[in-house]
């Protein structure tokens, strides 16, 4: 009894030991009873083709002796032929069962995908690639070839790259990079500028035989530079004077850490007041915050050109810079204003300060109008009398206008002057008088007259008109005195004869 226990525990300690010993997976004992399967299939087809050759060769020998014939030596030929084909088919197999293997053993893999935003403002991806395929597996599975030769066989060669959006749509440029080869443990770096501003695109591998590996992937946020980029599309702009000027601000920064950044106006003159402003809510703002989740923000610079502006910023060219900064490059710009004060600074002295900056216009455009205001636009005359009217020319714009003068409309037969003919010049909200003298034709019937007053100026080369006023003249015919003292003397004889009459009738 003592030794049919010991016999036990012998054989339980030798399968807990083998059982300890054996430390592959799941996966690599599977393997290994594949291609020992695969290997019986070729050992049993090797021992059915060498059993044939033998019978061929025996029956072969008695087909010579006459014993056999030829047709039972043919039937022998082809059982041979048909092992043979059997044979090498189970090594095809064998081969086929050691290379899937080999290819689960291959492995690519991402180790890097981040995006970045270059100085010139283009969106980039940089995806590190490598052979991450294991060795030790695969030798595993090939104990027939030497470490260097699997290791060979785990080169990849051929592999397209490309990166996609998750609808499959290609947003990589260029759209497709080629691997030539990428031997084990060996890293490639693919560069591709992002078409879209996307933050988790699809890595599509494929490979020679048209395998297709994707891999859905986050890109992660670096940034060249630690301060924000800065662009615009509406940089160059035209504004009336006492009007406001919009620009729009794209301000992006590509990191994981959170830091706050300052605004600031660089070469525009004090008279023009300006705003950063959210486009949400129009708050005002002087700084903003970036973080790994806030990489992108969009404002709006506004600009308040007064109606007052000095003559020699309007009509002209005027370049600003808008910064982006930290600390450091906000006291910078503020030394350089304490330097040159009220005038530009040079450009110069400007790419010396820390931040990222975007250059920007405006023409302040000026305006001339002019109003003609008449006090009296309602006028009696008598037959063959002239008629006075003054017209005060008001300049409602904001540019001097030179050579003002009234174009008159007379009625027919009507002749006209003006006292002076021409204004020299008119300045922004002043008003020069300007004297109308209208005559009648002889003969002119009563009516009433409409006279048409236009004003003209010029700002520049440039015409500037009033808006046309029509003047009414009444004419009326004159008084004749003679008959006019018979009627009264008749009407008073009348009445002293009413009351003679009266005063007698009274006596009777």
């Amino acid at each position: 009894m003592k030794l049919y226990t010991i016999i036990i525990f012998i054989a339980l300690c030798a399968v807990a030991s083998a059982q300890t010993k054996d430390l592959r997976t799941k996966e690599q004992r599977l393997y290994e009873i594949q291609l020992r399967e695969a290997q019986w299939q070729v050992d049993n087809a090797k021992l059915e083709m060498e059993t044939q050759l033998s019978n061929y060769e025996e029956n072969k020998d008695l087909f010579e002796q006459s014993i056999r014939t030829l047709d039972e030596v043919n039937r022998y030929q082809r059982d041979y032929q048909r092992a043979k084909l059997a044979y090498d088919r189970a090594v095809i197999a064998l081969e086929e069962t050691q290379l899937s293997f080999l290819r689960q053993a291959t492995h690519i893999a991402i180790i890097e995908a981040k995006k970045y935003r270059t100085p010139e403002g283009y969106r980039k991806v940089e995806i590190t690639i490598a052979n991450a395929s294991n060795l030790d597996q695969a030798i595993s599975l090939n104990p027939d070839r030497t470490a260097a030769e699997v290791k060979a066989l785990l080169e990849v060669q051929n592999v397209q790259v490309t990166i996609e959006r998750n609808d499959n749509l290609i947003v990589g440029d260029p759209y497709e990079q080629l691997i030539p080869s990428l031997k084990l443990d060996e890293q490639v770096v693919l560069i591709f500028r992002l078409l879209s501003d996307l933050d988790a695109v699809t890595v599509a591998l494929t490979a020679q035989n048209g395998d297709r590996d994707e891999f859905p992937i986050v890109l992660r946020k670096e940034s060249l530079q630690d301060i924000p980029t800065i662009n615009s599309v509406q940089f160059s702009q035209e504004g009336d004077l006492n009007s406001r000027v919009r620009y729009d601000l794209i301000l992006e920064r590509l990191a994981e850490d959170e830091k706050t950044f300052r605004l600031a106006v660089v070469n525009l003159p004090r008279e023009i007041d300006f705003a950063f402003l959210d486009n949400a809510t129009n708050a005002s703002l002087t700084q903003l915050k970036f973080s790994e989740e806030v990489t992108r923000q969009q404002l709006e610079l506004e600009l308040q050109i007064p109606e007052k502006l000095s003559r020699r910023f309007v009509d002209q060219t005027m370049e600003f810079y808008v910064f982006i900064t930290d600390q450091e490059g906000f006291s910078q710009i503020s030394e350089l204003n304490r330097k040159y004060g009220n005038k530009p600074m040079e450009l110069e002295d400007i790419n010396t300060v820390k931040g990222n900056k975007e250059r920007f216009e405006l023409i302040p455009r000026g305006k001339g109008a002019l109003e003609t205001i008449i006090a009296n636009r309602y006028q009696e005359i008598k037959v063959d009398e002239q008629v006075t009217i003054r017209v005060d020319l008001l300049n409602t714009g904001t540019l001097e206008v030179e050579e003002a003068h009234l174009a008159i409309l007379p009625p027919l037969g009507w002749t006209h002057s003006t006292t002076p003919d021409t204004i020299a010049r008119i300045l922004p909200g002043e008003k020069e008088p300007i004297t109308i003298t209208l005559s009648p034709p002889e003969g002119m019937g009563v009516s009433e007259y409409d006279v048409r007053v236009e004003a003209a100026g010029f700002v520049g080369n440039e015409k500037v008109e009033a808006q046309e006023k029509d003047i009414t003249i009444r004419v009326e015919a004159r008084a004749n005195i003679l008959r006019n003292a018979l009627i009264i003397g008749g009407v008073i004889a009348l009445v002293v004869g009413v009351t003679i009459a009266s005063i007698r009738v009274s006596r009777r």
